[in-house]
């Protein structure tokens, strides 16, 4: 005799756009753990502007090559909003199309 138990009713899951989860950030330091925790966070599906500026050209070099890998190892994406400033995100960046409602409402 089997026992069956009734099923939980799975909670409404709220879903949150894309372009709600932008993380915005001007990179003062190219620390490794940093870079890599801001990484994490596009591999979830947080969007990343990024701006390099405040670094020097080596250590800007140095984090935009990093992130740039895990875009591609991600098969992700890079729009360069100038020339200090990219945004990278994951392969679904563009699926709900709210951060090219977003890129188009802020940065024009």
């Amino acid at each position: 005799m089997a026992f069956f138990r009734k099923k939980k009713k799975d909670k409404d899951l709220v879903e949150i756009n894309t372009a709600d989860r932008i993380i915005m950030e001007q990179l003062k330091n190219d620390d490794d753990e940093y870079i890599t925790a801001l990484a994490k966070q596009m591999i979830n599906g947080a969007p990343l502007i990024l701006n390099f500026e405040a670094l020097h050209i080596d250590r800007a070099n140095k984090a935009i090559a990093f992130i740039s890998g895990v875009v591609y190892a991600i098969d992700g994406h890079i729009v360069e909003i100038n020339e200090t400033t990219y945004l990278f995100g994951n392969q679904k960046l563009y699926d709900d199309g709210t951060v090219e409602t977003w890129l188009k409402a802020n940065l024009n």
